[in-house]
């Protein structure tokens, strides 16, 4: 049976989040807020099914977003529906269809959100909202002029500031960049397994 990667309908045992939850503890003991933008790697589970997240990253370009029109972005984004495809579950709509239908999953949010910066400054993340949840969330990390943000326009309608997040919150799992793909701490960590049983 295959696993539901994005949106994460798989449930994990209390062993496996207790085990996630001391990871993090561990990972972020030194640097609590800190955010994790993992390391690169050729691979990952999701490869197969994002061929329109590729479309829209590489197409994005150089310009940097000021923070007004982020804000304003978010929020639009955030007033649109949640809707989630049964018959899609993890491939993202296009943007444009997220657009024209004013609805979309966190996949279709994040990556309407990411065309609409166009800038190459982003990362589209594939991970848990908090450790212990059973679903995944998707979102996008953005280097904005005074640092990283989370921008989550799934949940909320402004970006976040990581150093204000507990090390529980907003925990990637893989990224994905105009210049490559990353793999995250808590992934990382159980690698070790016969690929994507760690999903």
């Amino acid at each position: 049976m295959k696993r539901d990667l994005l949106i994460c309908r798989a449930g994990r045992s209390a062993a496996w989040r207790l085990a996630v939850l001391g990871i993090i503890g561990m990972l972020s003991g030194a640097q609590a807020g800190a955010l994790d933008l993992g390391t690169p790697t050729s691979r990952t589970p999701y490869d197969a099914y994002l061929g329109p997240l590729w479309e829209v990253l590489h197409h994005l370009g150089g310009a940097q977003p000021d923070m007004a029109t982020v804000n304003k972005l978010v929020a639009e984004d955030r007033a649109f529906r949640y809707v989630f495809k049964k018959d899609q579950p993890y491939v993202p709509q296009t943007p444009a269809e997220t657009e024209s239908t004013h609805s979309g999953d966190c996949k279709a949010k994040a990556l309407w959100l990411a065309s609409k910066m166009d800038t190459g400054k982003i990362r589209f993340v594939v991970g848990k909202a908090r450790a212990e949840s059973t679903m995944s969330h998707a979102w996008l990390i953005w280097e904005g002029p005074d640092g990283w943000l989370i921008l989550d326009a799934t949940m909320f309608s402004r970006p976040l500031q990581p150093d204000r997040m507990s090390p529980a919150e907003y925990v990637p799992n893989y990224s994905y960049a105009p210049g490559g793909k990353y793999i995250h701490a808590v992934a990382a960590a159980g690698a070790g397994k016969k690929y994507g049983d760690h999903l």
